[in-house]
């Protein structure tokens, strides 16, 4: 079977996380090209396909795979659970699947540049499993508070490593 995409030459690995972050344009049109980085890794993982959720303050999309492992976690949930329904709705109500293109680009839609305020740039954060699409000013803005709370996220994150460790030992 033929493996798609390249390895590292210096690790002999296969890029597939989405890290960092990128100043890109985004034409009028909508369409916004991918991070040289972020068109290998989806590539290596053998995605085109990704999902976009509208989230409060930026864009949040996913490589297919990993919104499917999402998806498989919300059908263990229980639907007659209010919040549960309510956060799901939310969530499919804005929600699109979207393709990339040969070239690694994708085009979102009028409405979510209008409701995002997207024009001219945007700013590509790498999540690891995920990017955000956000509004440079935006993100510049939050992250000015990301800076502030840093330590104390690094302790909470630090905590909660720790607890998954231990509860996985026993």
């Amino acid at each position: 079977m033929e493996e798609k995409g390249s390895k590292s030459p210096k690790t002999g690995k296969m890029l597939v996380s989405l890290r960092g972050g990128f100043l890109h344009k985004i034409g009028e049109n909508g369409r916004i090209n991918l991070p040289s980085n972020f068109k290998e890794a989806l590539l290596n993982r053998g995605v085109n396909r990704l999902i976009v959720i509208r989230d409060l303050d930026c864009l949040r999309v996913w490589p297919e795979d990993e919104w499917e492992k999402r998806e498989a976690a919300f059908e263990e949930l229980n639907l007659d659970d209010s919040k549960v329904s309510a956060y799901l709705r939310y969530l499919y109500a804005n929600l699109s699947d979207l393709e990339t293109d040969s070239q690694g680009r994708f085009v979102i839609s009028e409405e979510l540049k209008k409701t995002m305020e997207l024009k001219g740039q945007v700013f590509i954060l790498g999540m690891g499993n995920l990017f955000e699409v956000w509004n440079p000013e935006a993100y510049h803005f939050k992250s000015k508070e990301l800076e502030q709370g840093f330590s104390g996220n690094r302790n909470y994150v630090a905590e909660l490593l720790e607890k998954r460790k231990h509860e996985q030992r026993d």
